[in-house]
């Protein structure tokens, strides 16, 4: 579900991107880790998305969950678990072999701020307004999205830790995915019948 989550949103990025652009580029957006064996992951010329955190979300969670089966029979589940992502939006147009490292470098941003422009103007997607959704993973009915701002010292921790100097990035918040493996637990008893008992002293 979170793999199908990802890809979603991906499709949707690269599918406006070729649309401002007025190409057909099935590359421009990937789903990818940030450094894998010490390197730079992202392709050249390339927006990464990466999974950078899952947050459970226990404000509209639950402790148990009752409803009725397909033969009209009461079941009682665990509760669903309601996940957050946090994606991190790099571009790596960092110039390597080209005569303007400075025209790459502001490619990238301005492919960034394009896509901050996307979700400003849709940042909740559904399987009515977004059918791709649908096809992509048909349990995920909602994903809101929300920028989510670092401040200097957590932007400079994260990027010693992934090891890689900075790259040019935006960070969103996608909520909810929703997880639920629909299996009844052991039934805890309807209450049908109250006795009231009394012990007599002697």
């Amino acid at each position: 579900m979170i793999h199908n989550a990802l890809s979603f949103i991906s499709q949707e990025i690269n599918r406006y991107l070729n649309n401002a652009a007025g190409t057909a580029n099935d590359s421009l957006v990937a789903v990818t880790s940030i450094v894998s064996s010490g390197k730079l992951a992202i392709p050249g010329k390339t927006i990464g998305l990466t999974l950078m955190n899952i947050e459970e979300d226990r404000v509209a969670k639950d402790q148990r969950v009752t409803v009725k089966n397909a033969l009209g029979e009461i079941e009682t589940r665990n509760p669903d678990i309601y996940l957050n992502l946090f994606i991190l939006i790099s571009a790596n147009f960092e110039a390597e072999d080209t005569e303007d490292p400075t025209e790459d470098y502001l490619e990238g941003l301005k492919q960034l701020s394009q896509i901050i422009t996307f979700f400003q103007g849709k940042s909740v997607f559904t399987q009515s307004n977004s059918p791709l959704l649908a096809l992509i993973d048909p349990s995920i009915e909602r994903l809101s999205v929300e920028l989510f701002s670092f401040n200097f010292e957590q932007m400079n921790h994260f990027w010693s830790i992934v090891g890689h100097s900075y790259l040019p990035s935006v960070l969103y918040k996608i909520r909810m995915i929703t997880i639920q493996q629909n299996v009844q637990l052991v039934p805890d008893g309807i209450v049908t019948n109250v006795e009231l008992l009394t012990k007599h002293r002697s």
